[in-house]
């Protein structure tokens, strides 16, 4: 019996910590049983008594907060003062443009200039040609002889 009684009230715990202390909101199955319960056990209305304090915690904390009439006008008058300028300057508000632009093109320059100026390597006439395969296809005693020799 008293297997029973805790599976039950252990049952009921769970069900008003989910539901809510509404008995309206509880399941249609569970209602006989939690009802009984409530009618034979303290601890049940306890749990009852507790789950109704924490409903009434956040339906208190859930309610919106009114903001003042005029509010949402003062911030649209701000925020036309403060964003005064240029469709340019919506686009970068970092300060002037010409610096990140100049700075960019004397890169895109040198990169050019290092490009025309810098030796083709691909038309070397040198030993080590990129051409050239590296290897020539000799087995490991011939290269282990020609190292001998050097």
């Amino acid at each position: 019996m008293k297997e029973t009684l805790s599976k039950e009230l252990a049952r009921f715990k769970t069900v008003v910590e989910t539901y809510g202390a509404r008995v309206e909101s509880w399941p249609k199955a569970d209602l006989p049983m939690m009802q009984k319960l409530l009618a034979s056990s303290d601890v049940a209305r306890s749990l009852l008594r507790q789950e109704a304090k924490f409903d009434q915690l956040l339906s208190d904390k859930s309610n919106p907060i009114a903001a003042p009439s005029g509010l949402m006008g003062r911030v649209l008058m701000n925020a036309e003062d403060i964003n005064q300028g240029s469709f340019l300057k919506s686009l970068w508000p970092f300060g002037s443009i010409w610096q990140p632009a100049a700075g960019m093109a004397m890169a895109a320059c040198l990169g050019i200039l290092l490009g025309f100026t810098s030796p083709n390597i691909l038309e070397n006439s040198d030993e080590y040609a990129l051409s050239e395969p590296s290897f020539s296809g000799a087995t490991l005693s011939d290269l282990e002889a020609e190292y001998e020799n050097l």
